[in-house]
């Protein structure tokens, strides 16, 4: 009677898939990921739910409606029904219309607007009960016990508000994968059919022989953490895992961030750095790098290792990965940029932002991807590398801009758009929810919405981010002269 669930039995006509090596990762099996869209206009739920339904069924993107099943090894596998019917349907759906004006709800109404200066907006987390039904699925195992699809769609209705959620595995893709998937739906929704294509690498793996072949040493590789060193680095850190930690979302202004990209560059060119160049995605992580380790004694000799999280598609466009063609899976790899405490704090923030653009310069060229895949592959527990030492304090970075999520278009299908809004359809406000494993000092990069704000996530240790809400409200900018005290 309390036994572990029955694994749901196999179904001979289902076709089966092997995992590709970069899903089949302890580290994206670890994570369920839940990504709410919030629109300031009704939409048809309907609408929504049968293109969404009407893209799985398409030849190529059937994998979407897989059930997750274990070989006779216990790794993973995709197990796809031959047909999707309403008994094994291709996504998971539930739409629940709360008939009221999101402000007269008690959790609706506290949905953040953008703020005019750096901020702490909301807990993320505080909306669980508007991205989610109760038995949604928050773990793999989860997954493994029950016959149910790898998506699953979302839809909380009121009369002036939709709130559209998906979720999955992480093992299914990354965030250019869901970008894929997003836009392939969208044209579905447009009724532009005939311009969907499927996925790239159909039921193969493209990604079989990187890091296969490395022509060349990592550039961090006599920093590499050994065995012994990582083991150091968990035993330090486990503490982290086990304590209350709170998520929270920040509003960053365009302006905020395009004022000290400005001052970045202004700096670096004074200290002789020939054209330099810098995004805005450089620029913010240097800034919430700063912010990030506030808690740190400012004279600290500690290594900082900021973890990069980036997609691989660009640099592997040339053979693996053809430019324009939707991967939807995880490819994905890390840039690890090195500084001391004392470093971050007591040098300008240009000297961070461009630390960071060198290391993706140096680190993110396709025979430096080969070497980091090939080190990913030595790893007996299918772990990519750390560099660094086992004192060190992480923060790891996935920065989602390039995905353009704040770009998704439902307009067509608007049934009454919001008023005032300027941009019926689109999004006003995304956030990201994880269940499974915590990452403390771990921040999404959700983007920039159409108005040029940036917002960020994480979840950090408890009393942090009260600190943090402190220092922002410190933040301001006048004339296009950005202060941080």
């Amino acid at each position: 009677m309390f036994g572990k669930p029955a694994t749901p039995a196999k179904v001979p006509t289902d076709s089966v898939i092997a995992f590709r090596f970069f899903d089949d990762t302890p580290l994206w099996k670890a994570f369920i990921l839940y990504s709410m869209f919030v629109f300031d206009d009704l939409l048809d739920p309907q609408k929504l739910h049968r293109s969404l339904e009407a893209l799985v069924k398409r030849d190529g993107w059937h994998k979407l409606g897989a059930r997750l099943r274990r070989n006779h090894n216990g790794g993973l596998e995709y197990h796809v029904p031959v047909e999707f019917t309403k008994q094994r349907p291709g996504l998971t759906y539930a739409h629940v219309d709360y008939a009221i004006n999101a402000a007269d709800h008690p959790l609706a109404s506290k949905l953040p607007k953008a703020s005019s200066q750096p901020a702490i907006v909301c807990d993320p987390d505080e909306f669980q009960d508007l991205i989610r039904s109760e038995g949604s699925p928050t773990s793999m195992r989860e997954y493994l016990n029950q016959d149910i699809p790898q998506l699953g769609l979302y839809i909380a209705t009121f009369k002036d508000k939709t709130l559209v959620t998906l979720y999955w595995p992480h093992t299914l893709m990354d965030a250019m994968g869901k970008k894929a998937l997003l836009n392939a739906w969208t044209l579905i929704l447009q009724g532009r059919d005939d311009e969907v294509v499927p996925p790239y690498g159909g039921g193969g793996d493209p990604l079989a022989h990187l890091g296969k072949n490395p022509a060349e040493l990592h550039g961090l590789s006599n920093r590499r953490l050994s065995v012994l060193g990582l083991a150091k680095y968990g035993i330090r850190n486990i503490g982290d895992f086990f304590r209350t930690h709170e998520n929270r979302m920040v509003c960053i202004p365009g302006s905020f961030i395009a004022s000290l990209r400005a001052k970045a560059i202004e700096e670096l060119v004074s200290a002789g750095v020939d054209q330099p160049f810098l995004t805005e995605g450089d620029v913010l992580c240097a800034l919430w790098t700063r912010v990030a380790i506030s808690h740190l004694p400012n004279d600290s000799q500690r290594l900082v290792v900021l973890n990069n999280a980036y997609s691989l598609r660009t640099a592997l466009e040339a053979d693996l990965l053809p430019k324009g063609a939707p991967y939807v899976s995880n490819a994905i790899g890390f840039i690890h940029v090195l500084l001391d405490t004392q470093e971050i704090f007591k040098k300008p923030l240009s000297h961070v932002a461009f630390a960071i653009r060198s290391g993706i310069q140096q680190l993110g060229t396709r025979a430096q991807v080969e070497a980091f895949a090939s080190m990913w592959r030595e790893s007996s527990v299918k772990l990519p590398p750390l560099f660094g030492s086992s004192r060190m304090h992480m923060i790891t970075y996935s920065n989602w801009s390039k995905a353009r999520l704040y770009e998704l278009d439902f307009s067509a299908a608007t049934v009454k758009p919001g008023e005032g809004n300027k941009k019926p359809g689109f999004p006003t406000y995304i956030q990201n929810n994880q269940f499974g494993l915590v990452l403390p000092n771990a921040f999404p990069i959700i983007g920039k919405d159409n108005e040029g704000n940036f917002w960020l996530s994480g979840y950090m240790n408890k009393g942090q981010w009260e600190k943090i809400g402190h220092q922002l409200s410190g933040m301001s900018y006048v004339k296009n002269k950005p202060s941080l005290t």
